[in-house]
């Protein structure tokens, strides 16, 4: 699965892709998640990443539906190469070959071996009529389900690395603000609290234990700037907002005259206006995640919609503390 299931279904929807064009029993799919690869997973857009409602239409025809035909044609043409006969004399049906006229009948993991060896298709295979479907379209029981109700999924936030420290955050509560001063003695006093860490816009409080973290942020005495948006409240921005929208815009393309055709029909005009609050565009699970740098290696543990760049921030930034390291005079690992 290269796309990240985050509740919205799609590792049970991109099972539906595959096992419907496949043709096998649903009972029978198992999920695992893909490696971080752009150039095996980006899909159309070059970029592995889970957003804007583009896992079905990255993957419905071009990548999925096709790679089950085109598997399915191979599992055909290898029963049919056993029996003698035309592939188009054979049928599938949950995972199963079958040749009606002679009886014969054999399961797709028998086949998987000669079917390997076979040349991918010359062209695509076909797909089926959409008439046919009895995956895609339907409510099939959701593949992510058990282990959320059993508790066996394992978060982000689960992970637990012998040794690791835990690391809390104080961040500026205004966008643009910065960090003023910050006293924090009483938090170094705290018995767990290992290291703060003060940067622009935020302060860490390092601790043995998640409890002592935490007391230490909460014993930090903080002042911020808040810098150019200290007056910005909500009834200002709904007013911008709202001058906007009676502001005519830009017209980008014109095609008949529709207040002339619902004049000319009798049709009452009708105006809503519908406006939402701010929400937060946040997990429910609290955003963490673990790292462990070595002298030649990070591994890094994170809920992450887009795992390649989590990655190249992680290496970006491992390189930068090497090559800081290396000036300062000290031995440097293997990048």
């Amino acid at each position: 699965m290269p796309q990240q299931e985050m509740g919205q279904g799609i590792h049970t929807a991109h099972a539906q892709l595959l096992a419907e064009e496949f043709d096998i029993a649903w009972d029978c799919i198992a999920l695992e998640h893909a490696p971080a690869d752009d150039l095996l997973y980006g899909g159309p857009r070059k970029r592995q990443g889970t957003g804007g409602s583009s896992s079905i239409r990255g993957g419905f025809v071009p990548v999925l539906r096709q790679a089950g035909a085109d598997a399915r044609a191979l599992i055909v043409a290898a029963a049919a190469s056993g029996w003698g006969v035309d592939p188009a004399s054979c049928r599938t049906q949950a995972g199963v070959v079958f040749h009606d006229a002679s009886g014969g009948r054999v399961d797709y993991g028998l086949l998987a071996a000669p079917a390997a060896a076979l040349p991918a298709p010359a062209t695509p295979a076909p797909l089926k009529d959409p008439a046919s479907f009895r995956l895609i379209g339907t409510s099939a029981k959701r593949l992510d389900s058990p282990a959320k109700l059993n508790g066996s999924a394992v978060y982000g936030i689960d992970v637990k690395v012998p040794g690791a420290r835990v690391a809390t955050l104080a961040v500026s509560p205004v966008i643009g603000g910065k960090l003023r001063r910050v006293d924090d003695t009483a938090a170094k006093a705290l018995a767990g609290v290992r290291q703060i860490v003060v940067l622009d816009d935020l302060v860490a409080v390092v601790g043995d234990h998640m409890w002592a973290a935490k007391q230490g942020l909460e014993a930090l005495t903080i002042e911020w700037d808040d810098g150019a948006n200290a007056e910005l409240d909500s009834a200002a921005i709904w007013a911008k907002l709202r001058a906007d929208a009676a502001t005519p815009g830009v017209e980008a393309h014109r095609k008949g005259d529709a207040a002339a055709t619902l004049a000319a029909a009798g049709a009452a005009r009708l105006e809503a206006a519908y406006e939402m609050p701010f929400l937060a565009h946040a997990p429910m699970e609290p955003m963490n995640c673990t790292v462990h740098v070595e002298a030649d290696r990070c591994t890094l543990w994170t809920g992450t919609q887009a795992q390649t760049r989590a990655r190249a921030a992680a290496a970006a930034a491992t390189r930068s503390a090497m090559a800081s390291h290396r000036r300062a005079g000290a031995p440097g690992g293997r990048q």
